[in-house]
């Protein structure tokens, strides 16, 4: 996988050459700053340069009802303290840079460089996230809840080294990659990295206009666990960060490698937003044990009161931010519901991480294109294979979320 990574890591670096030698150095270039949609961007006249600052923080809080596990704790957190500078360089290349801070030390998130030479294509060179999931991909900033829900926190990869090819059309959107770890915290690691695998995701929108999108798409990855290890872990809290406990855990040994896939679908009429996905990770295991098959979905319904309605996006595939009609003076309203199901159990494996099904209804207010105000009120049932047994239990949690 290493050999991999750095010969495509050498094929970009011949682009890089390439573009250079096409664009002529300037010390000074006239240029322009402007406000879009609450973000400050700035760009050079001839288009050669341009960039912006990503900041964000969230801030989140949870009460909890009729739990009998006595593990959750009712608290506040800082959720995410983000900071990124994105980057247009010499008109080909783009590159990223983004830390978080919230849990008092920094860690990398996206750092790449991409080339964008191509029309309507790219090839991107770094970390950042694999391309899987509808949700698991779709911004924070931008998803309806103030947390993914059960299967996007389970079958997630995170943000690895990859390599990745982009392809959009119109109506469609393709993205491939190699992958190999994630941004190791610890210097001088004595372990072989072996860990890697590949990634696909495309997505459509055959119908996208004014009042209504359809939008079907699809996922696939292939993993092998990393340092030799042979473990895979799947787990999950229950949709809520507060009281930082996993509910759902499959610890599973001996693993060679999993795949996992997913089929996502939305549709969009005027101001009611219908979505949901199915993911399954099947997991294969040595010394003649019993193959894993995991799974979840969910399905939400959002209703903007007020009128307005997401965009999609051809670039990503993917759905964008809710942006407040200037016209409502008290911003933009939406009521959301979800019903969200996780399955960590095989019984023919001998693997009991447990069943969660949530049941969830919440209010956004988005005051304007920089801030969303969300408050939830959860039901949450899990079963006795589960870490805190079988229980039903409830909690109202909010987030405060502000960008720029």
């Amino acid at each position: 996988m290493k050999k991999t990574i750095l010969t495509l890591f050498a094929f970009t670096m011949f682009f890089s050459i390439v573009a250079n030698a096409q664009t002529k150095d300037s010390d000074t270039l006239p240029g322009v700053s402007e406000w879009k949609h609450g973000i400050y961007f700035w760009k050079s006249d001839d288009g050669s340069f341009a960039g912006r600052f990503d900041g964000r923080a969230f801030l989140n809080g949870a009460y909890f009802f009729e739990n009998n596990s006595d593990v959750f704790s009712n608290g506040t957190h800082l959720r995410k303290a983000r900071l990124a500078i994105k980057m247009k360089l010499w008109k080909n290349w783009y590159t990223e840079w983004d830390m978080d801070f919230a849990d008092g030390a920094p860690e990398a998130k996206d750092m790449y460089i991409s080339y964008l030479g191509f029309q309507n294509q790219y090839i991107k060179f770094g970390h950042f996230k694999v391309p899987y999931g509808l949700e698991i991909l779709t911004s924070s900033r931008y998803i309806p809840f103030p947390e993914r829900y059960y299967g996007a926190l389970a079958f997630k990869m995170g943000r690895r080294m990859s390599l990745e090819y982009g392809h959009w059309g119109n109506i469609w959107n393709l993205r491939v990659a190699v992958f190999g770890q994630e941004f190791d915290g610890v210097k001088n690691k004595t372990n072989n990295e072996t860990g890697g695998g590949f990634a696909a995701r495309f997505a459509i929108a055959p119908i996208n206009n004014d009042n209504m999108i359809l939008h079907l798409g699809g996922s696939a990855l292939w993993e092998r666990p990393d340092d030799e290890a042979w473990k895979v872990k799947f787990n999950a809290e229950p949709e809520t960060k507060i009281g930082d406990y996993e509910v759902l855990e499959a610890k599973i040994k001996n693993v060679n490698h999993d795949y996992r896939f997913g089929v996502e679908g939305a549709f969009v009429y005027k101001n009611f937003h219908l979505q949901g996905e199915y993911q399954m990770a099947n997991v294969y295991r040595n010394n003649d044990l019993k193959d894993g098959s995991f799974y979840g979905g969910y399905v939400y319904l959002l209703w903007d009161i007020t009128g307005e309605h997401r965009s999609w996006d051809n670039t990503q595939g993917e759905f964008g931010q809710l942006i407040p009609n200037p016209a409502n003076k008290l911003g933009a309203w939406e009521l959301a519901l979800r019903y969200s199901y996780l399955n960590l159990s095989d019984k023919d494996a001998d693997i009991l991480g447990g069943i969660g099904a949530n049941y969830t209804i919440g209010l956004n207010w988005y005051p304007n294109a920089n801030m969303v105000w969300q408050v939830n009120y959860t039901f949450v049932n899990t079963s006795e294979h589960s870490t805190i047994g079988k229980d039903n239990f409830s909690y109202v949690q909010f987030m405060t979320k502000f960008f720029f």
